[in-house]
């Protein structure tokens, strides 16, 4: 609404995702045109890489003018796009390092721009690379096929609850206070979000153990909430619910990592990601279902019991709340 509103610099939302597009077709013409005269030379790629993400910062300066949107999706955006492409190209051979160090320049990009929208996306585009460096270093230095699956899945487990320490860390914004991620704290939790539920499908199925972590955390998470909703007796019988409903999720981690999730986006009401996570739980229980190894007509008995089950939890939390 804010974007409608005549007093607002900004355009509405429909326009600046119109505008989005217009700016990835700009990048790909203009890389596109690069890419017939330079050809092969990597050494060039590596020079107009470096000066396409010099110019889009110098464009994603000016916050003072009315048209910073326009200045921002149709030139520094294009211009972001076609700087960490050729990059990619420029260091090919060297995959893990050129990954470093696409990471490494968007944390520098986001220091130096200016404008909020471009420091938003560098956020999300760095939080995408920083798992792609562990992946890429497996996949080179690794010949075991059961060795690098069970490293790559190491790294997924440990870049999740990174992810999530910094989810939950957002939650605190008085730490942020004097830093300039202070306004982007929102954009941080989605970014960390979305990568964690991504991330969370490479982490086989039975797995328990990563499931009984996630469970043990939501289930600390949950007295903490209790404590501040629930006093006397009825905190004894929020306690046991918190944990049989933890311990109902450590079957499966992609139970298990959205309910620590959910927990955390309501302690901070962040319904955007909330939704992410409630729609991740609903697929991993529809995954677990579908992966068990039994009937049909057993599965079905197992269902209607789980059903069961979370509507006698939600009728004693209810009473629990009054």
């Amino acid at each position: 609404m804010e974007n409608n509103s005549p007093k607002s610099n900004h355009l509405p939302w429909p326009l600046l995702i119109v505008m989005g597009f217009g700016g990835i077709i700009i990048a790909a013409l203009l890389a596109g045109i690069v890419a017939l005269f330079v050809q092969g030379h990597l050494a060039i790629y590596g020079m107009l890489s470096v000066v396409a993400i010099v110019c889009a910062i110098v464009f994603s300066q000016d916050t003072e003018s009315d048209d910073n949107d326009v200045l921002l999706l149709l030139v520094a955006f294009p211009l972001f796009i076609v700087g960490f492409t050729f990059g990619y190209v420029a260091g090919d051979h060297h995959l893990t390092l050129t990954l470093v160090l696409q990471f490494v320049a968007a944390i520098l990009s986001f220091a130096l721009s200016k404008m909020r929208l471009c420091r938003q996306m560098l956020i999300c585009y760095a939080s995408v690379v920083l798992p792609l460096i562990f992946f890429s270093y497996f996949d080179n230095f690794l010949s075991g096929h059961a060795m690098k699956n069970r490293n790559i899945e190491m790294s997924c487990f440990a870049i999740i609850v990174v992810y999530m320490g910094i989810f939950a860390a957002t939650i605190r914004d008085k730490w942020f206070a004097s830093t300039v991620v202070k306004d982007y704290l929102k954009t941080i939790r989605f970014a960390t979000a979305a990568v964690s539920v991504v991330l969370l499908w490479f982490i086989h199925g039975d797995n328990t153990a990563f499931a009984i972590v996630f469970a043990a955390i939501s289930f600390v998470i949950a007295c903490i909430l209790l404590r501040n909703y629930v006093t006397g007796e009825k905190l004894i019988v929020g306690y046991i619910l918190a944990l049989s409903c933890s311990m109902s999720t450590a079957l499966y981690p992609a139970m298990a990592l959205p309910i620590v999730g959910m927990l955390l986006s309501f302690l901070v009401l962040d319904y955007v990601c909330l939704v992410i996570f409630s729609a991740t739980f609903v697929g991993g229980l529809a995954y677990f279902y579908y992966d068990l190894d039994m009937l049909l007509i057993n599965k079905s008995y197992l269902l209607m019991a789980s059903g069961l089950f979370f509507l006698l939890m939600f009728y004693f939390v209810k009473r629990v709340i009054k």
